[in-house]
């Protein structure tokens, strides 16, 4: 026998609103996990290329292809041969598309948390 429900409204907190929130947009936080990976990737494969043509011990070249890509440029490790420095001004571009993607991917965020209050 079935029995008849009452149903309540459901009550928001800030924890279920949270809660809610991070389910619906977390298709957001997949795509860009998964696109710094990939340039993460990228860029180690990028770093692996630059040891190899300049010489570099592997840990110095992966560095200097993160600071490039991040566009941080200390300067205490720099190419030396041509083809190392163009991968690295690749990795100058790559790193200015990473940082556009982060901006809008956290901008659209935020705008999708602001909507939802």
């Amino acid at each position: 026998m079935l029995r008849s429900v009452t149903h309540y409204p459901k009550i928001q907190t800030r924890a279920t609103m949270a809660h809610r929130f991070i389910t619906e947009h977390l298709g957001i936080m997949a795509e860009l996990s998964s696109v710094l990976i990939v340039f993460s990737v990228v860029i180690a494969i990028c770093g692996l290329i630059i040891a190899r043509l300049d010489r570099l011990p592997i840990g110095h070249a992966i560095y200097l292809a993160f600071m490039a890509a991040l566009t941080v440029g200390f300067g205490d490790v720099a190419p030396k041969s041509a083809g190392a420095r163009a991968v690295t001004v690749f990795l100058a571009f790559i790193g200015i598309v990473l940082i556009g993607i982060l901006v809008a991917v956290s901008v659209h965020a935020l705008g999708l948390a602001m909507d939802s209050l």
